[in-house]
């Protein structure tokens, strides 16, 4: 959970379109390529009788151009590559090089991709536990994605699925063990809204489309995030985020069903009703694993959780993230929402309804004090990091960058469950995964 924290700065930049992308690219280019990439480009440069330029996905498996993998299955890992040259237009190629000798490399295969953004760029093995496919995912200036799935097989390089889809997620939802399943939420085409979600997965070696299954006709407008993780009896389970109405999301759980053979909607003890139960009107609240257990938690927005003095109740609310994992429907973590700076801070489940947040003397943050706001708990405080974190009468801690800014914590009077360590480790930026 550090390591989200710690990486702040570069999640920012990621998040915020099209110029940031420009500059994160320029941030990841500066760096000399380690030896293996450097011959990796090397042998692709060569090959083109220019230099390539290399184009970084946005998000994925790989955070860079260059891949390592089996792609073949024959024991000895190759390379892929993006990349964009200015003779053949804006659109992305993909490369794939086989090793020749030690920094060695030879290109054996290029295909033209879809457009001239990777929104994503992953592998996994789909059609068998030797082999590893390549998926990567193009998007348009028109605000259409497709996904693809490339196979290589030693020597050529085939498409063997292309899809148009708003979100994906791999895992091993069917429980084969050696290999991946994926799903696609497909865009919505019909007046009538709702998501449809399409599972792809291995049958009889070949890898295809095996179930779809519609969601939210009538209700739902289209599939905000897909999330993976691991349930009850260790099978996957998928929760989808949807849009609803008035700009709002609500989430879905779903389960394969071992009996049928099929994805099913899952509806667990203590929720009846997802749509209401889940409902949420600050729709960057993505469920996500926010503890790092391996399951996957639904944001809900609560009205009981303290008193918002103002202004706080302007940029602030109060979170449960409820795990519905388990067989006993489900746990949950109680804690603060920063609307404005993107944050969550979790928080002892005994302060759940029995504290007041009120702003700082500076205005830079918040007290969180008793009910009745005269013991101050926790100041946390959103300052230039050139700030004094030690100005005589109070000690501040750095916890995260946010931006340009620094989030900082100091501890007023000790509550049990609450300290410097416990803030570092459940403070969790929500712009980074």
């Amino acid at each position: 959970m550090k390591s989200r924290i710690v990486a702040l700065a570069l999640g920012l930049l990621l998040l915020s379109g099209c110029s940031a992308s420009n500059d994160v690219e320029t941030l990841l280019r500066a760096p000399q390529l380690s030896g293996e990439t450097a011959a990796v480009q090397k042998a692709l440069n060569s090959y083109l009788g220019v230099s390539a330029t290399l184009k970084y996905p946005a998000s994925g498996d790989f955070l860079s151009p260059f891949a390592f993998g089996d792609w073949d299955g024959d024991g000895t890992q190759e390379a892929a590559v993006l990349y964009t040259e200015a003779a053949t237009g804006a659109n992305v190629f993909l490369a794939v090089l086989e090793p020749t000798g030690e920094d060695s490399w030879q290109v054996s295969r290029t295909v033209e991709g879809l457009s001239s953004e990777v929104e994503t760029f992953s592998a996994a093995h789909l059609r068998d536990a030797r082999s590893q496919q390549i998926l990567a995912g193009y998007g348009s200036a028109q605000g259409d994605r497709y996904l693809v799935v490339y196979e290589y097989d030693g020597t050529e390089l085939s498409t063997i699925i292309s899809n148009r889809y708003s979100e994906m997620v791999l895992g091993d939802f069917t429980g084969k063990g050696d290999t991946q399943d994926l799903v696609l939420a497909l865009p919505t085409d019909t007046e009538f809204g709702g998501v449809t979600l399409q599972l792809l997965t291995n049958v009889d070696g070949e890898f295809r489309s095996y179930q779809t299954l519609n969601l939210g006709e009538g209700s739902y407008s289209g599939c905000a995030a897909l999330s993976a993780g691991q349930g009850r009896d260790d099978a996957m389970y998928l929760v989808m985020d949807a849009w609803s109405g008035n700009n709002s999301l609500v989430s879905d759980i779903i389960l394969y069903d071992g009996e049928t053979g099929f994805l099913q909607p899952y509806h667990p003890p203590g929720l009846s009703d997802p749509q209401r139960s889940t409902l949420r009107y600050h729709t960057e609240l993505l469920s996500r694993d926010i503890d790092d257990n391996g399951t996957v938690d639904i944001p809900v927005e609560v009205d009981d959780g303290g008193n918002l003095q103002s202004p706080m109740d302007k940029s602030l609310v109060f979170l449960l993230w409820k795990d519905y994992a388990g067989a006993d429907g489900g746990h949950s973590h109680f804690g603060i929402y920063d609307t404005k700076n993107n944050f969550y801070m979790s928080l002892p489940e005994s302060m759940h309804g029995s504290i007041l947040i009120r702003s700082n003397p500076s205005g830079t943050g918040w007290l969180i004090c008793n009910s009745d706001g005269t013991t101050v708990y926790c100041e946390m405080r959103v300052v230039d990091p050139a700030e004094e974190t030690d100005n005589g009468t109070a000690v501040y801690e750095r916890i995260a960058n946010i931006g340009s800014q620094q989030l900082q914590a100091r501890i007023v009077t000790p509550y049990y469950g609450l300290s410097i360590d416990s803030i570092t480790s459940s403070t969790v930026l929500l712009g980074l995964e």
